[in-house]
Protein backbone atom coordinates (compact mmCIF):
# COMPACT_ATOMS: atom_id res chain seq x y z
CA UNK A 1 0.00 0.00 0.00
CA UNK A 2 1.34 3.34 -0.73
CA UNK A 3 0.73 6.71 0.74
CA UNK A 4 -1.46 9.03 0.35
CA UNK A 5 0.02 11.63 -1.77
CA UNK A 6 0.89 8.73 -4.18
CA UNK A 7 -2.55 7.28 -4.41
CA UNK A 8 -3.45 11.20 -5.02
CA UNK A 9 -1.34 11.87 -8.17
CA UNK A 10 -1.84 8.05 -9.46
CA UNK A 11 -6.14 8.94 -9.10
CA UNK A 12 -6.42 12.24 -10.61
CA UNK A 13 -3.81 11.26 -13.48
CA UNK A 14 -5.80 8.50 -14.26
CA UNK A 15 -9.11 10.17 -14.38
CA UNK A 16 -7.25 12.92 -15.87
CA UNK A 17 -5.66 10.80 -19.02
CA UNK A 18 -8.81 9.07 -19.29
CA UNK A 19 -11.13 12.24 -19.44
CA UNK A 20 -8.84 13.62 -22.40
CA UNK A 21 -9.10 9.68 -24.12
CA UNK A 22 -12.73 9.23 -24.02
CA UNK A 23 -13.53 12.91 -25.58
CA UNK A 24 -14.52 11.35 -29.07
CA UNK A 25 -17.51 9.75 -27.46
CA UNK A 26 -19.65 12.43 -28.76
CA UNK A 27 -18.11 12.19 -32.00
CA UNK A 28 -19.17 8.47 -32.47
CA UNK A 29 -22.56 9.20 -33.57
CA UNK A 30 -23.61 6.10 -36.15
CA UNK A 31 -21.88 2.40 -36.41
CA UNK A 32 -19.68 3.45 -38.93
CA UNK A 33 -17.84 6.06 -36.55
CA UNK A 34 -17.92 3.05 -34.14
CA UNK A 35 -16.51 0.19 -36.23
CA UNK A 36 -13.82 1.79 -38.95
CA UNK A 37 -14.02 5.87 -37.92
CA UNK A 38 -15.57 6.56 -41.15
CA UNK A 39 -13.16 5.23 -43.11
CA UNK A 40 -11.30 8.96 -42.40
CA UNK A 41 -7.94 8.26 -40.82
CA UNK A 42 -4.83 9.19 -41.56
CA UNK A 43 -1.34 7.22 -41.77
CA UNK A 44 -0.75 8.03 -38.47
CA UNK A 45 -4.22 7.64 -37.03
CA UNK A 46 -4.04 4.49 -38.69
CA UNK A 47 -0.60 3.49 -36.63
CA UNK A 48 -2.46 4.63 -34.01
CA UNK A 49 -4.99 2.08 -33.73
CA UNK A 50 -2.53 -0.28 -34.33
CA UNK A 51 -0.13 0.45 -31.22
CA UNK A 52 -3.27 1.35 -29.20
CA UNK A 53 -4.31 -2.50 -29.56
CA UNK A 54 -1.43 -4.09 -30.14
CA UNK A 55 0.88 -2.61 -27.36
CA UNK A 56 -0.99 -3.22 -23.90
CA UNK A 57 -0.35 -6.03 -21.17
CA UNK A 58 1.65 -8.32 -22.73
CA UNK A 59 4.86 -6.07 -24.23
CA UNK A 60 5.22 -4.08 -21.12
CA UNK A 61 4.18 -5.79 -18.04
CA UNK A 62 4.35 -9.03 -19.79
CA UNK A 63 7.86 -8.54 -21.56
CA UNK A 64 9.27 -7.50 -18.32
CA UNK A 65 8.17 -10.32 -16.81
CA UNK A 66 9.59 -12.78 -18.82
CA UNK A 67 12.25 -11.07 -19.36
CA UNK A 68 12.43 -11.54 -15.68
CA UNK A 69 12.00 -15.01 -15.93
CA UNK A 70 13.44 -16.73 -19.24
CA UNK A 71 15.49 -13.86 -20.83
CA UNK A 72 15.65 -12.59 -24.00
CA UNK A 73 12.65 -14.76 -25.40
CA UNK A 74 10.70 -12.11 -23.62
CA UNK A 75 11.59 -10.19 -27.72
CA UNK A 76 9.31 -12.28 -29.07
CA UNK A 77 5.98 -10.54 -28.86
CA UNK A 78 7.27 -7.32 -30.01
CA UNK A 79 9.80 -8.67 -32.47
CA UNK A 80 7.12 -10.66 -33.94
CA UNK A 81 4.58 -7.72 -33.84
CA UNK A 82 7.06 -5.23 -35.74
CA UNK A 83 7.58 -7.95 -38.29
CA UNK A 84 4.07 -8.52 -38.80
CA UNK A 85 2.91 -5.26 -39.30
CA UNK A 86 5.94 -4.53 -42.18
CA UNK A 87 4.06 -7.45 -44.01
CA UNK A 88 1.15 -5.81 -43.69
CA UNK A 89 1.95 -2.68 -44.97
CA UNK A 90 4.08 -4.31 -47.76
CA UNK A 91 1.65 -6.87 -49.00
CA UNK A 92 -1.72 -6.76 -47.73
CA UNK A 93 -2.82 -3.13 -47.23
CA UNK A 94 -3.93 -2.40 -51.11
CA UNK A 95 -5.95 -5.48 -51.51
CA UNK A 96 -7.48 -4.91 -48.09
CA UNK A 97 -8.21 -1.06 -47.69
CA UNK A 98 -9.19 -1.68 -51.67
CA UNK A 99 -11.85 -4.34 -51.00
CA UNK A 100 -13.97 -2.11 -48.27
CA UNK A 101 -15.21 -4.63 -46.16
CA UNK A 102 -15.50 -4.42 -42.53
CA UNK A 103 -13.70 -7.50 -40.82
CA UNK A 104 -11.18 -9.65 -42.31
CA UNK A 105 -13.60 -12.64 -42.17
CA UNK A 106 -16.08 -11.10 -44.12
CA UNK A 107 -13.42 -10.17 -46.69
CA UNK A 108 -12.55 -13.91 -46.86
CA UNK A 109 -16.44 -14.79 -47.01
CA UNK A 110 -16.24 -13.07 -50.62
CA UNK A 111 -13.82 -15.13 -51.49
CA UNK A 112 -14.37 -18.54 -50.08
CA UNK A 113 -18.23 -18.33 -49.23
CA UNK A 114 -20.30 -17.45 -46.44
CA UNK A 115 -20.23 -20.67 -44.49
CA UNK A 116 -15.90 -19.87 -44.25
CA UNK A 117 -16.38 -16.49 -43.03
CA UNK A 118 -19.00 -17.92 -40.45
CA UNK A 119 -16.20 -20.01 -39.16
CA UNK A 120 -13.17 -18.41 -39.18
CA UNK A 121 -14.45 -15.35 -37.80
CA UNK A 122 -15.16 -17.83 -34.97
CA UNK A 123 -11.76 -18.88 -34.53
CA UNK A 124 -10.23 -15.35 -34.84
CA UNK A 125 -12.82 -14.16 -32.29
CA UNK A 126 -11.98 -16.77 -29.70
CA UNK A 127 -8.14 -15.82 -30.18
CA UNK A 128 -8.61 -11.99 -29.77
CA UNK A 129 -11.36 -13.55 -26.81
CA UNK A 130 -8.60 -15.28 -25.37
CA UNK A 131 -5.74 -12.46 -25.45
CA UNK A 132 -8.07 -10.37 -23.12
CA UNK A 133 -6.82 -12.21 -20.15
CA UNK A 134 -3.58 -10.98 -20.73
CA UNK A 135 -4.70 -7.56 -20.22
CA UNK A 136 -6.85 -8.46 -17.02
CA UNK A 137 -4.00 -10.08 -15.27
CA UNK A 138 -1.59 -7.03 -16.27
CA UNK A 139 -4.35 -4.16 -14.97
CA UNK A 140 -4.58 -6.56 -11.66
CA UNK A 141 -0.81 -6.83 -11.38
CA UNK A 142 -1.20 -2.81 -11.34
CA UNK A 143 -3.84 -2.53 -8.72
CA UNK A 144 -2.47 -4.90 -6.57
CA UNK A 145 1.03 -3.48 -6.71
CA UNK A 146 -0.36 0.03 -5.77
CA UNK A 147 -3.49 -0.67 -3.82
CA UNK A 148 -3.46 -3.86 -2.13
CA UNK A 149 -6.23 -5.07 -3.60
CA UNK A 150 -7.51 -8.83 -3.09
CA UNK A 151 -7.22 -10.87 -6.47
CA UNK A 152 -10.94 -10.79 -6.60
CA UNK A 153 -11.33 -6.43 -6.07
CA UNK A 154 -8.78 -6.13 -8.59
CA UNK A 155 -10.70 -8.50 -10.96
CA UNK A 156 -14.16 -6.53 -10.63
CA UNK A 157 -12.59 -2.44 -10.82
CA UNK A 158 -10.54 -3.82 -14.10
CA UNK A 159 -13.69 -5.53 -15.77
CA UNK A 160 -15.71 -1.82 -15.19
CA UNK A 161 -12.75 0.11 -16.09
CA UNK A 162 -12.70 -1.39 -19.24
CA UNK A 163 -15.97 -1.48 -19.64
CA UNK A 164 -15.93 2.24 -19.53
CA UNK A 165 -13.45 2.06 -22.53
CA UNK A 166 -14.86 -0.35 -24.94
CA UNK A 167 -18.71 0.80 -24.96
CA UNK A 168 -17.96 4.83 -25.85
CA UNK A 169 -15.04 5.12 -28.24
CA UNK A 170 -15.19 2.91 -31.01
CA UNK A 171 -11.96 2.68 -33.27
CA UNK A 172 -11.53 6.93 -32.66
CA UNK A 173 -11.02 5.94 -29.14
CA UNK A 174 -8.76 3.05 -29.63
CA UNK A 175 -6.39 5.48 -31.92
CA UNK A 176 -6.66 8.48 -29.64
CA UNK A 177 -5.21 6.31 -26.61
CA UNK A 178 -2.98 4.98 -28.77
CA UNK A 179 -1.33 8.17 -29.46
CA UNK A 180 -0.98 8.73 -25.66
CA UNK A 181 0.65 5.29 -25.48
CA UNK A 182 3.56 6.25 -27.94
CA UNK A 183 4.68 8.99 -25.91
CA UNK A 184 3.65 7.95 -22.50
CA UNK A 185 5.63 4.35 -23.11
CA UNK A 186 8.54 5.57 -24.62
CA UNK A 187 9.10 8.02 -22.34
CA UNK A 188 8.19 5.94 -19.11
CA UNK A 189 10.40 2.82 -21.10
CA UNK A 190 13.72 4.81 -21.95
CA UNK A 191 14.04 6.83 -18.40
CA UNK A 192 13.21 2.88 -16.81
CA UNK A 193 15.79 1.40 -19.07
CA UNK A 194 18.45 4.78 -18.49
CA UNK A 195 18.07 3.73 -14.88
CA UNK A 196 18.31 0.06 -15.14
CA UNK A 197 21.81 0.24 -16.91
CA UNK A 198 22.79 2.71 -14.62
CA UNK A 199 22.52 1.19 -11.53
CA UNK A 200 23.72 -2.31 -13.38
CA UNK A 201 27.03 0.15 -13.93
CA UNK A 202 26.66 -0.38 -17.75
CA UNK A 203 24.79 -3.16 -20.20
CA UNK A 204 28.34 -5.38 -19.98
CA UNK A 205 28.41 -5.30 -16.56
CA UNK A 206 24.58 -6.56 -16.25
CA UNK A 207 24.98 -9.25 -18.40
CA UNK A 208 27.69 -10.21 -17.04
CA UNK A 209 25.93 -10.84 -13.47
CA UNK A 210 23.51 -13.25 -15.28
CA UNK A 211 23.68 -16.78 -14.83
CA UNK A 212 25.73 -18.35 -17.99
CA UNK A 213 24.02 -21.73 -18.23
CA UNK A 214 20.30 -21.00 -17.98
CA UNK A 215 20.81 -19.96 -21.95
CA UNK A 216 18.98 -16.35 -20.97
CA UNK A 217 20.02 -14.63 -23.69
CA UNK A 218 19.10 -16.59 -26.26
CA UNK A 219 16.00 -15.67 -28.03
CA UNK A 220 14.39 -19.24 -27.93
CA UNK A 221 15.66 -19.55 -24.25
CA UNK A 222 12.67 -21.64 -23.10
CA UNK A 223 12.51 -24.09 -25.91
CA UNK A 224 13.45 -23.79 -29.67
CA UNK A 225 10.36 -25.52 -30.74
CA UNK A 226 7.96 -23.27 -28.10
CA UNK A 227 9.84 -20.32 -29.45
CA UNK A 228 9.82 -20.61 -33.31
CA UNK A 229 6.19 -21.68 -32.99
CA UNK A 230 5.52 -18.44 -30.39
CA UNK A 231 7.21 -16.50 -33.17
CA UNK A 232 5.29 -17.13 -36.19
CA UNK A 233 2.05 -17.52 -33.95
CA UNK A 234 2.49 -13.80 -33.23
CA UNK A 235 3.50 -12.65 -36.86
CA UNK A 236 0.68 -14.69 -38.52
CA UNK A 237 -2.09 -14.11 -35.70
CA UNK A 238 -1.41 -9.93 -35.90
CA UNK A 239 -1.78 -9.58 -39.50
CA UNK A 240 -4.90 -12.10 -38.89
CA UNK A 241 -6.32 -9.85 -36.03
CA UNK A 242 -9.44 -8.13 -36.75
CA UNK A 243 -8.62 -5.07 -34.76
CA UNK A 244 -5.29 -4.55 -36.38
CA UNK A 245 -6.75 -4.97 -39.73
CA UNK A 246 -9.75 -2.72 -39.02
CA UNK A 247 -7.10 -0.51 -38.46
CA UNK A 248 -6.32 -0.74 -42.09
CA UNK A 249 -10.08 -0.64 -43.47
CA UNK A 250 -10.61 2.49 -41.56
CA UNK A 251 -7.66 4.51 -43.14
CA UNK A 252 -8.53 7.45 -45.74
CA UNK A 253 -6.83 5.44 -49.07
CA UNK A 254 -4.34 2.71 -49.68
CA UNK A 255 -0.84 4.64 -48.86
CA UNK A 256 -2.33 5.77 -45.35
CA UNK A 257 -2.88 2.03 -44.56
CA UNK A 258 0.11 1.26 -45.47
CA UNK A 259 2.41 4.01 -44.16
CA UNK A 260 0.45 3.57 -40.81
CA UNK A 261 1.49 0.01 -40.83
CA UNK A 262 5.30 0.48 -41.49
CA UNK A 263 4.83 3.52 -38.27
CA UNK A 264 3.96 0.49 -36.39
CA UNK A 265 6.79 -1.70 -37.30
CA UNK A 266 9.15 1.03 -36.51
CA UNK A 267 8.34 1.62 -33.12
CA UNK A 268 7.07 -1.54 -31.62
CA UNK A 269 10.02 -3.81 -31.42
CA UNK A 270 12.19 -1.45 -29.05
CA UNK A 271 9.29 -1.43 -26.75
CA UNK A 272 10.56 -4.94 -26.08
CA UNK A 273 13.80 -4.22 -25.79
CA UNK A 274 13.41 -1.56 -22.77
CA UNK A 275 11.48 -3.95 -21.33
CA UNK A 276 13.81 -6.63 -21.23
CA UNK A 277 16.82 -4.19 -19.94
CA UNK A 278 14.36 -4.00 -16.92
CA UNK A 279 13.16 -7.70 -16.75
CA UNK A 280 17.01 -8.84 -16.43
CA UNK A 281 17.67 -6.00 -14.17
CA UNK A 282 15.42 -6.83 -11.91
CA UNK A 283 16.05 -10.70 -11.96
CA UNK A 284 19.73 -9.99 -11.30
CA UNK A 285 19.20 -7.31 -8.06
CA UNK A 286 15.98 -8.22 -7.32
CA UNK A 287 15.16 -12.11 -6.61
CA UNK A 288 12.75 -11.88 -4.21
CA UNK A 289 10.27 -11.34 -7.00
CA UNK A 290 10.78 -14.56 -7.93
CA UNK A 291 7.27 -16.26 -8.22
CA UNK A 292 5.81 -12.91 -8.59
CA UNK A 293 7.10 -11.78 -11.93
CA UNK A 294 4.01 -10.53 -12.97
CA UNK A 295 4.90 -7.62 -10.29
CA UNK A 296 7.99 -6.82 -11.74
CA UNK A 297 7.43 -3.78 -13.74
CA UNK A 298 5.19 -2.11 -11.04
CA UNK A 299 7.72 -2.85 -8.66
CA UNK A 300 10.09 -1.23 -11.08
CA UNK A 301 8.21 1.83 -10.95
CA UNK A 302 7.68 1.84 -7.18
CA UNK A 303 11.15 1.52 -5.91
CA UNK A 304 13.28 3.56 -8.44
CA UNK A 305 11.21 6.62 -9.05
CA UNK A 306 9.80 9.80 -6.87
CA UNK A 307 6.07 8.55 -5.38
CA UNK A 308 4.96 11.36 -7.63
CA UNK A 309 6.61 10.48 -11.11
CA UNK A 310 5.62 6.43 -10.28
CA UNK A 311 1.95 7.21 -9.48
CA UNK A 312 1.69 8.80 -13.06
CA UNK A 313 3.57 5.77 -14.89
CA UNK A 314 1.56 3.93 -12.79
CA UNK A 315 -1.58 6.01 -14.27
CA UNK A 316 -0.61 5.50 -17.56
CA UNK A 317 0.72 1.94 -17.86
CA UNK A 318 -2.81 1.50 -16.53
CA UNK A 319 -4.59 2.87 -19.05
CA UNK A 320 -1.98 1.26 -21.88
CA UNK A 321 -3.68 -2.03 -20.41
CA UNK A 322 -7.07 -1.22 -20.23
CA UNK A 323 -7.03 -0.06 -23.75
CA UNK A 324 -5.75 -2.53 -25.31
CA UNK A 325 -8.37 -5.14 -23.66
CA UNK A 326 -11.16 -2.38 -25.10
CA UNK A 327 -9.77 -2.70 -28.17
CA UNK A 328 -9.71 -6.74 -28.62
CA UNK A 329 -13.10 -6.50 -27.34
CA UNK A 330 -13.96 -4.31 -30.21
CA UNK A 331 -12.55 -6.47 -32.34
CA UNK A 332 -14.78 -9.37 -31.06
CA UNK A 333 -17.67 -6.99 -31.46
CA UNK A 334 -17.24 -6.11 -34.79
CA UNK A 335 -16.86 -10.06 -35.78
CA UNK A 336 -19.88 -10.98 -34.11
CA UNK A 337 -21.90 -8.04 -35.02
CA UNK A 338 -21.03 -8.15 -39.07
CA UNK A 339 -20.48 -11.69 -39.18
CA UNK A 340 -23.69 -13.04 -37.02
CA UNK A 341 -25.77 -10.77 -36.05
CA UNK A 342 -25.90 -8.62 -39.66
CA UNK A 343 -27.08 -11.64 -41.79
CA UNK A 344 -30.14 -12.58 -38.92
CA UNK A 345 -31.34 -9.35 -38.26
CA UNK A 346 -30.50 -7.04 -41.64
CA UNK A 347 -29.77 -3.58 -42.08
CA UNK A 348 -30.95 -1.21 -39.44
CA UNK A 349 -30.59 2.58 -39.00
CA UNK A 350 -27.11 3.02 -38.19
CA UNK A 351 -27.92 4.80 -34.84
CA UNK A 352 -29.84 1.75 -33.44
CA UNK A 353 -26.97 -0.27 -34.93
CA UNK A 354 -24.28 1.68 -32.76
CA UNK A 355 -26.46 0.93 -29.63
CA UNK A 356 -26.24 -2.70 -30.68
CA UNK A 357 -22.59 -2.72 -31.02
CA UNK A 358 -22.29 -1.28 -27.07
CA UNK A 359 -24.31 -3.14 -25.65
CA UNK A 360 -22.94 -6.32 -27.41
CA UNK A 361 -19.02 -5.37 -26.24
CA UNK A 362 -20.49 -5.04 -22.54
CA UNK A 363 -21.87 -8.47 -23.00
CA UNK A 364 -18.74 -10.15 -24.71
CA UNK A 365 -16.37 -8.26 -21.58
CA UNK A 366 -18.85 -9.39 -19.48
CA UNK A 367 -18.37 -12.76 -20.52
CA UNK A 368 -14.70 -12.83 -21.09
CA UNK A 369 -14.65 -12.38 -17.38
CA UNK A 370 -15.69 -16.06 -17.08
CA UNK A 371 -12.48 -16.92 -18.64
CA UNK A 372 -10.30 -14.46 -16.51
CA UNK A 373 -11.50 -16.29 -13.26
CA UNK A 374 -10.58 -19.63 -14.61
CA UNK A 375 -7.02 -18.85 -15.16
CA UNK A 376 -5.99 -16.15 -12.49
CA UNK A 377 -2.36 -18.23 -12.20
CA UNK A 378 -1.47 -17.91 -16.09
CA UNK A 379 1.66 -16.16 -17.70
CA UNK A 380 0.43 -13.07 -19.06
CA UNK A 381 2.39 -13.60 -22.53
CA UNK A 382 1.43 -17.27 -23.10
CA UNK A 383 -1.86 -16.40 -23.09
CA UNK A 384 -1.19 -13.77 -25.55
CA UNK A 385 0.89 -16.38 -27.66
CA UNK A 386 -1.87 -19.24 -27.73
CA UNK A 387 -4.38 -16.47 -28.86
CA UNK A 388 -2.05 -15.14 -31.64
CA UNK A 389 -2.00 -18.76 -33.24
CA UNK A 390 -5.52 -19.22 -32.96
CA UNK A 391 -6.71 -16.04 -34.70
CA UNK A 392 -3.54 -16.65 -37.25
CA UNK A 393 -4.60 -20.49 -38.20
CA UNK A 394 -8.45 -19.58 -39.22
CA UNK A 395 -7.33 -16.39 -41.07
CA UNK A 396 -3.71 -16.11 -42.47
CA UNK A 397 -3.55 -18.91 -45.35
CA UNK A 398 -6.92 -17.92 -46.44
CA UNK A 399 -5.83 -14.15 -46.73
CA UNK A 400 -2.99 -15.01 -48.57
CA UNK A 401 -4.20 -16.79 -51.34
CA UNK A 402 -7.15 -13.99 -51.43
CA UNK A 403 -4.23 -11.56 -51.97
CA UNK A 404 -1.63 -13.18 -53.77
CA UNK A 405 -3.72 -15.97 -56.03
CA UNK A 406 -7.08 -14.34 -56.59
CA UNK A 407 -7.74 -16.40 -59.40
CA UNK A 408 -7.34 -19.43 -57.96
CA UNK A 409 -9.43 -19.08 -54.59
CA UNK A 410 -12.28 -21.24 -56.39
CA UNK A 411 -9.92 -24.01 -56.52
CA UNK A 412 -11.82 -26.84 -54.36
CA UNK A 413 -9.00 -28.25 -52.68
CA UNK A 414 -8.71 -25.06 -50.52
CA UNK A 415 -11.53 -25.21 -48.42
CA UNK A 416 -11.15 -28.26 -46.33
CA UNK A 417 -7.64 -27.37 -46.00
CA UNK A 418 -8.88 -24.04 -44.60
CA UNK A 419 -11.11 -25.42 -42.14
CA UNK A 420 -9.11 -28.22 -40.61
CA UNK A 421 -6.08 -25.46 -39.63
CA UNK A 422 -7.31 -24.11 -36.69
CA UNK A 423 -7.98 -27.93 -35.49
CA UNK A 424 -4.34 -28.60 -36.26
CA UNK A 425 -3.06 -25.37 -34.39
CA UNK A 426 -4.69 -26.94 -31.24
CA UNK A 427 -3.45 -30.13 -31.34
CA UNK A 428 -0.07 -29.22 -32.10
CA UNK A 429 -0.31 -26.49 -29.61
CA UNK A 430 -1.53 -28.44 -26.74
CA UNK A 431 1.17 -31.05 -27.08
CA UNK A 432 3.71 -28.73 -27.42
CA UNK A 433 3.03 -26.89 -24.51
Amino acid sequence: MHGSVYLIVFTLAFLSITALSLRRYRQVKTSDDFSVANRSLPASGVSWVIIGTLVGGASTIGTVQMAYDSGLSAWIFTLGSGIACFLLGLFFARALRQRGTVTVSEYLGLEFGRSFQGYSSIFTSLGMFVHVVGQFLGSMAILQSIFGFSVWFSVVITFFLMAVFVALGGVSGAGLIGRFKFFMLYGMLLVSAGLALSEARGLSHLLGRLPEDQNILHLFSYGTGRGIIDLGSMIVGVMSTQIYLQAIFSAKDVRAARNGAFLSAAVIPPVGVMGILIGLYLRVYHPELAGESAQALPFFLNTYFPPWLAAFFSAGLLLVVLGTGAGLILGVTTNVDVDFLGPVFGDIDPRKRLLRLRILSLVILSLSLILVLTGLDSTILQWSYLSMGLRGSAIFVGLCIAVFLPRWTGWPVWKPVLYLLPLIYIVLSLRLR
